[in-house]
Order: C-alpha cells, then sequence, then structure tokens
C-alpha cells in the first residue's frame, strides 16, 4: 500500500459541531522477549485499526517501533513526527492516509517517544483511535505513556512463566497510575493462552488488587471486535466516572 501524505484538503481535521471524535489514545505495549511475539502485537494492533477504520472510526496508527509497524501494513513514508518536531515540515506532511481515507498512520522513532507524548495526547483529540506502538519492553517513556493513556493494550507470551512480564509491566505503570487497567492479550502459542491468562489474573489480584481485563489470544479471530468493544467500554466509563 503507498500512501500519500495528507494534503491541505486531506486533513480532515472533523468540525465539532458535526462530529466530535472519541479521542481515545491506546498505549500499546509489549512484555515479552521473543521477536515473534513483538510481530504478534503488531499484527493484532494493525488488525483493531482495520476494523475501526471500515466502520467509519478515525484511526490514526502511530509507529514507534523503527517502521516495523509500517513495514506490516504496507506503507511507504518519507517523512516522520521528528520532523515536524525538528520544524522541517508541518505535521500534516509527516502523517500519511492509506487507502481508507479513515485510517492514517505516522512514524515516531522509539529513542524519542518522550519528546512525542505532548504530540500524540494533542492528536489523540482528532481521532477516535489513536493507537501509539513502541519497542517490546517498558521504558520511562513507555511508563509514561501507558498511565497517561484513555486505555491499553499489554501483549505477553504465553510459554513457561512469560505472563509475569505482565505482573512486573503493570506494577511498574499502577504506581504512576493506581487505576491503570490494561487489556491484556496472549502472545506465542496458543495451547497455554487460557492457562496463563487465568494465572496472570489470579497473581495481579493477589498481589496488586483488581486484576487486568484479557483481550484473548492475538491470533483469535473475533478479536479486533471483541477487544474493540471492550475498550470502547472501559473508556465510556472512565469518562462517567
Amino acid at each position: 500500500m503507498i500512501a500519500r501524505p495528507q494534503a491541505m484538503t486531506d486533513m480532515r481535521v472533523p468540525d465539532s459541531a458535526a462530529y466530535e471524535p472519541a479521542g481515545r489514545l491506546v498505549g500499546v505495549l509489549c512484555a515479552a522477549e521473543a521477536p515473534s511475539c513483538h510481530t504478534q502485537l503488531i499484527s493484532a494492533t494493525l488488525r483493531l485499526a482495520r476494523e475501526a477504520a471500515s466502520r467509519g472510526e478515525t484511526v490514526l496508527l502511530l509507529d514507534g517501533t523503527d517502521g516495523a509497524l509500517m513495514e506490516e501494513a504496507g506503507i511507504l513514508y518519507s517523512r516522520t513526527l521528528e520532523h515536524f518536531l525538528a520544524g522541517a515540515c508541518e505535521l500534516r506532511d509527516a502523517v500519511f492516509v492509506t487507502a481508507n481515507e479513515h485510517f492514517s498512520a505516522t512514524v515516531l522513532h522509539p529513542e524519542n517517544l518522550s519528546e512525542g507524548l505532548g504530540t500524540m495526547a494533542a492528536m489523540s483529540l482528532s481521532y477516535d483511535w489513536v493507537f501509539a506502538v513502541g519497542p517490546a519492553g517498558l521504558n520511562p517513556a513507555q511508563a509514561s505513556l501507558a498511565a497517561g493513556s484513555d486505555v491499553c493494550l499489554l501483549g505477553y507470551d504465553t510459554r513457561v512463566d512469560g505472563f509475569m512480564r505482565a505482573y512486573w509491566t503493570i506494577d511498574a505503570v499502577r504506581r504512576r497510575n493506581r487505576l491503570w487497567d490494561p487489556v491484556t492479550l496472549s502472545l506465542g502459542p496458543t495451547c497455554d493462552a487460557a492457562e496463563t491468562s487465568e494465572m496472570l489474573r489470579d497473581v495481579v489480584r493477589d498481589h496488586l488488587g483488581a486484576p487486568a481485563p484479557h483481550g484473548g489470544h492475538a491470533l483469535d479471530a473475533g478479536l479486533p471486535q471483541d477487544v474493540l468493544a471492550l475498550m470502547r467500554d472501559m473508556t465510556a466509563r472512565t469518562k462517567v466516572a
């Protein structure tokens, strides 16, 4: 897919009188070491984004994976958010709209996530969904992004005790935001997905309080519809509260 930069007429920031975007910022974290798990999470995020866009919701993918997400999506790009942050281009020139006008994407290199947090938050107000995907692991910038997101996805490996990495991530982010509840996603082999999701639920409940909701395995056929519905419900309840 060859995406094009948004021309001036393509910058369809909805008129607030006619349409008000939901403005959900979704931090996407991977608590798994295996590169194949991170690839699964990238693919699952892309499926969520495409499903939302197919329903007419506006979506922005923010690739903080050094281009892996854009490559998976088949999007060619020439400018990144670094160019915008450095004053080398307008924001519209760093955002690429795909064949589906509701689905756009941009790139921010992983080492610059800290500098881009404010930009991500501002951009989220113009879309129904902004999925911000970083590298595997949890660095301070990712922890700040997670704590400040409206909702998060947290992937973990189903092999051996891989679910404990998700536990440690939840513990670390809840030190910044005690109410943080990510939607967890199983990655890796599907055979142990159900068992490890229960183990993660129990260990979080026993040591950290409320367990995080589980969205299923990244390869589940109905994942996009189920997880989007879950995140819509979670963000709606947060706004009411």
